[in-house]
């Protein structure tokens, strides 16, 4: 029996305005600090992105439209003051 691979949900949260984007979902360890390592540089100031565990994997298909990423993020205790939860055109 093989041992599962951990998931992440990649969520962008702007400190300024308090609310959050879902970015990526069902990203493995590695998926997820490839799109870090690539993106984190062209916040702006006040942003960042949050990496949240996942416990299975999402059939949605993107992070945005998934209603269990929307859960996962707003129990999340990272993102404080309870953000609000923005849909970002792609």
């Amino acid at each position: 029996m093989t041992e599962q691979q951990p998931l992440k949900l990649i969520v962008a949260y702007d400190r300024n305005r308090n609310d959050y984007s879902l970015v990526a979902h069902n990203q493995t360890p590695e998926e997820a600090q490839s799109f870090l390592d690539q993106w984190t540089r062209h916040l702006r100031e006040g942003n960042s992105f949050v990496v949240l565990e996942q416990t299975k994997w999402h059939a949605t298909e993107k992070a945005q439209s998934c209603r269990a990423c929307r859960n996962t993020a707003a129990r999340s205790g990272q993102l404080q003051s309870q953000p609000k939860f923005v849909r970002r055109k792609e």
